[in-house]
């Protein structure tokens, strides 16, 4: 085994342990066991390519690096986000991108009642970047935020209008609630899908114009080190012609009065032929 792959199987031993299943229940302890959860699966799967030999990204596809300051920067640019949970609102301000083995993201914000406005807590939200994919229509890489975590980290006086008292149940409630209504995060990377040649309409070689679609997926992801790389495969389709190449243009001098052919007679050579 390689140094790198014995040092991210010591990493993935250490984290490894905080848990094999992703439960539903709140609190500080499940947010930092979520958090090695992410880290340790994406870790298992590095040292696994490293024991086999293989390259941690692909080698046939091309390699896009985006660092959490610039995905924080575009998260910040999508909120604030609302989003209801029963009788409670839910407003994320601030995002953090945080990849370190995993493409983690932290969402905070408020919670408060709209019949008691004066009461507002705080809201912790944490999950990861999944499904990265080559938006068609545009061709941007978006990523949806899955949560793994939701914590109410002070409600400020809500806590005597909670059904049954259950902060627990109210965070279930709040991140069953938001997960599904949060904005895609736009990663800024565009990728061309096509390729236009255009046509050649001048000179001595004219070539009609053409279009070579291009097939874009993304390959496999790795967080690491504040980085996160998206391994973009690109598939060339058939090229196809567009435009047809106009014929070359010959520039036209200016008019001359008409000649004679040599061959024609004249009517003054005529003439002079009857006299005699």
């Amino acid at each position: 085994m390689s140094r790198l792959a014995t040092v991210l199987a010591a990493v993935l031993l250490l984290g490894g342990g905080a848990g094999c299943k992703r439960d539903l229940g709140e609190g500080p302890l499940h947010a930092q066991q979520s958090a090695l959860e992410r880290e340790a699966e994406g870790l298992r799967a590095t040292v696994a390519r490293l024991e086999r030999g293989e390259p941690i990204l692909p080698e046939d596809a091309v390699v896009v690096a985006v660092s959490d300051t610039v995905i924080r920067q575009f998260l910040d640019a999508q909120l604030p986000f609302e989003a209801d949970a029963d009788k409670f609102k839910v407003k994320l301000t601030q995002g953090e991108a945080v990849f370190r083995g995993s493409p983690a993201v932290h969402l905070t914000g408020s919670i408060w009642m709209p019949d008691h406005p004066k009461l507002v807590g705080e809201v912790r939200a944490q999950g990861a970047l999944e499904n990265i994919q080559v938006e068609p229509e545009t061709g941007t890489l978006r990523a949806k935020i899955a949560l793994d975590h939701v914590e109410l980290v002070q409600m400020g006086g809500l806590e005597k209008y909670i059904p049954g008292g259950s902060l627990n149940e109210l965070a279930r409630t709040v991140r069953k609630k938001l997960e599904p209504r949060l904005p895609a995060v736009q990663i800024p990377v565009k990728i061309e899908q096509g390729i236009d040649l255009p046509s050649v309409t001048s000179g001595p070689v004219r070539l009609h114009g053409a279009h070579m679609p291009l097939e874009v997926s993304v390959a496999d992801v790795f967080a690491g080190s504040g980085v996160l790389w998206v391994a973009v495969r690109v598939v060339p389709g058939e090229l196809t012609a567009t435009e047809a190449a106009e014929p070359a243009k010959v520039a036209a001098g200016p008019a001359s009065p008409a000649q004679p052919s040599p061959l024609a007679p004249t009517a003054t050579s005529q003439t002079t032929k009857r006299g005699r």
